[in-house]
């Protein structure tokens, strides 16, 4: 009797989307197939390739040599400013590791989610080149340039669909494995401040900005003003929050309309890994893939399933 087909929805996850990797390596070594890969953003990045045929080990490769001056040449600008940077670095980097190779032709059944940002529409990527459907729906909006694609002007899947249940399930998965790779901080934690600013602010400010609110009990000093002014989070990562913050409450309420059969949420809430740590995040999807392992497998072999 034919086993029932396995579908991998891969969630956005920026520097996180390390902990992909470290989930597919143990699907593999455990024998779980994976028949279809749905992707946004960083899951479609680490999910293409890994559809494409290249070895989990080559994949931890790339994040484990990617550091800070590898990152800062991501972010390098272009003009005119249709968005901070080309991605042309991106390009490059997915270009050597993936080819020319086309979506129609993989392995593995494939498919990335960019967000049509004219319309606000999800666009599922089937055909074409990958490297291009990976470029699309990793094109963080204001940080990189659209990609042109049939006419339409596409960005990061993550707007419409951080984690695409629905799409692997439309794709014809009858079994899927979510991999969640949101920020859930703690309900006391203060996240993008550094640690330098939560210590100033917990240590010098005497509950001046409480977790209820920002209204202040008192004016700051000229010193005080400075120090925060170091230590607070920058623009670019108020805005990265912000849309972590959205992309969560997406999945929260996507999860209740399309919840997959197997969820699997990496720790990495209390301190994500930036890109230079990736082994951090390698090691906790594979942490979190090997605690699923026990449900997936009686799933696969549940007679209702077949």
């Amino acid at each position: 009797m034919a086993r029932p087909v396995v579908g991998l929805a891969l969630s956005s996850g920026g520097p996180r989307g390390a902990a992909h990797a470290g989930v597919l390596r143990v699907l593999e070594e455990h024998g779980i197939p994976i028949d279809i890969i749905v992707g946004t953003s960083m899951g479609a990045m680490v999910g293409g390739a890994y559809a494409a045929g290249v070895p989990i080990a080559r994949v931890e490769e790339e994040w484990l040599k990617t550091d800070l001056l590898r990152v800062a040449k991501s972010f390098l600008p272009t003009f005119p400013l249709r968005g901070w940077s080309s991605g042309s670095n991106i390009l490059k980097m997915l270009q050597a590791l993936l080819g020319d190779v086309r979506i129609e032709a993989l392995p593995i059944k494939f498919a990335a989610v960019a967000t049509d940002i004219d319309t606000g529409n999800e666009v599922v990527l089937q055909e074409g080149p990958l490297v291009e459907a990976i470029r699309a729906s990793s094109s963080i909006p204001g940080l990189f340039v659209p990609v042109e694609h049939e006419g339409r002007l596409l960005v990061d899947g993550g707007l419409v669909n951080p984690l695409p249940v629905d799409v692997a399930r439309r794709l014809g998965a009858e079994i899927v494995i979510a991999v969640d790779l949101g920020y859930y901080p703690q309900r006391n934690a203060r996240p993008g401040l550094s640690k330098r600013a939560r210590k100033f602010l917990e240590g010098h400010f005497g509950g001046l900005i409480p977790l209820g609110g920002l209204a202040p009990r008192r004016r700051l000093t000229q010193k005080e003003q400075e120090v925060l002014r170091r230590s607070a989070p920058s623009v670019v990562s108020i805005l990265i929050l912000a849309s972590v913050v959205l992309q969560r409450r997406i999945v929260e309420l996507n999860l209740r309309l399309f919840p997959p059969d197997v969820l699997i949420r990496p720790k990495l809430a209390d301190n994500p890994p930036r890109y230079h740590q990736a082994a951090r995040g390698i090691a906790a999807g594979a942490a979190a893939a090997e605690e699923a392992l026990d449900q997936i497998k009686r799933l696969l072999s549940s007679p209702e399933r077949r």
